[in-house]
């Protein structure tokens, strides 16, 4: 019997579009490689956001899927908190509803050669940002990459306290992770994963710590109206405070003169070349 090597799980919440084109995503995945990923969703949505002959299809071509409808709502972290405690995979990839790779570029298969031959602990995916913009009453999309230098990229990953100042990294679905006891902070709302993130990479060694090629990154559907950013919009400059202040005291940090210049230089080469 073939072990999980991958368990991607998927924590979705009233975002069909988003869900649908994950669907098309997994039901591309090669034949060979179905038996050694595991695939968990766990649905917050008012109703259950998948058809029911689609789910069926999906139960039968891969042996290990399953597709959870939540009663009572356990909230975005909960959730994703859910999930985790239920993978069986070597590796975790916590794939949100609004992002989804390019079939034809195979990228699970890269994903499965980089686990197999690098074995690492963490392996960081790159993003591509696919935001709608309105003008004049017409709906416009826009590419943007998330540019992230690899030089910059190792810094931040050698000293994770600076993803505070600027998240270089994206969102959690960008990591894929060696399985661990590691949960995301349920006292944490807009930096949760910023905290995660320096959990993690504080506690494995830098060159386990691997950028996935740019040629395989992930689409991550902006500005939607199921975003968790979006559902705080409203109260993100004082969650930030607020939170910042309870990651430094839990942590005792604090920035010396070149960790804010390092900090202030970088986001500036950033969003000059996003």
């Amino acid at each position: 019997m073939e072990s999980v090597k991958l368990s991607i799980l998927i924590p979705t919440y009233n975002f069909k579009i988003g869900i649908d084109e994950i669907l098309d995503c997994l039901e591309s995945i090669e034949d060979n490689l179905r038996d050694c990923i595991e695939i968990i969703i766990s649905d917050d949505s008012d109703e259950e956001i998948i058809q029911k002959k689609r789910n069926k299809s999906l139960k039968q071509h891969f042996k290990n899927y399953f597709y959870i409808h939540n009663i009572e709502k356990h909230g975005a972290i909960n959730n994703w908190n859910k999930l985790i405690s239920k993978a069986k995979g070597d590796y975790i990839w916590l794939l949100h509803h609004d992002e989804y790779w390019q079939k034809e570029k195979n990228i699970i298969r890269y994903i499965f050669e980089a686990i197999n031959t690098k074995k690492p602990n963490v392996l960081i995916l790159p993003i591509t940002k696919l935001k709608t913009k309105r003008i004049f009453n017409l709906n416009f999309k826009m590419i943007q990459k998330h540019i992230t230098f690899k030089k910059i990229m190792k810094t931040y990953i050698n000293n994770p306290k600076l993803l505070i100042k600027s998240n270089i990294i994206g969102p959690p679905s960008a990591l894929i992770y060696k399985k661990n006891n590691f949960y995301y902070d349920i006292n944490l709302k807009y930096l949760v994963d910023i905290e995660f993130y320096m959990r993690l990479f504080n506690s494995y060694n830098s060159k386990k710590i691997i950028l996935g090629t740019k040629y395989f990154d992930l689409i991550s559907i902006q500005n939607n109206d199921k975003s968790i950013t979006n559902f705080l919009q409203k109260e993100i400059r004082s969650l930030k405070k607020k939170e910042k202040n309870y990651i430094f005291k839990r942590y005792n940090l604090k920035f010396n003169l070149f960790e804010k210049t390092l900090s202030l230089y970088s986001y500036i080469i950033l969003k000059l070349y996003s």
